[in-house]
């Protein structure tokens, strides 16, 4: 059975900016990598895949973006992948009308 690798992804708009902070772990000790990882708003990726190193056991970091039309819904999406083929992916929607909104994805 593959090892689940543990994340907590925060992404918080403030009007036209939004900030996301995420952190990624694999059990200390065991076998399981982190393979891939994604994280994009309103179709942005947030992860610079040139310094993106496949076989980490710790990620974290926080990355700010502006949006274009704060007033609209916008999705954030992300995906995370290890070695072992476990599999984790999910979205959800900043909504425009609300001047400060969050969504937050966590497992483990």
């Amino acid at each position: 059975m593959p090892t689940a690798i543990r994340y907590n992804i925060r992404s918080e708009k403030d009007g036209a900016n939004v900030k996301v902070t995420y952190d990624l772990r694999v059990p200390v000790g065991g076998p399981a990598l982190i393979a891939s990882f994604s994280l994009a708003v309103d179709g942005k990726e947030l992860i610079d895949k040139t310094h993106w190193v496949p076989g980490q056991v710790q990620f974290n970091g926080m990355q700010f973006t502006q949006l274009q039309h704060p007033e609209n819904d916008v999705t954030v999406a992300f995906s995370i992948s290890s070695n072992e083929g476990w599999i984790a992916a999910n979205s959800a929607v900043l909504r425009g009308e609300r001047r400060f909104d969050e969504v937050v994805f966590s497992g483990s």
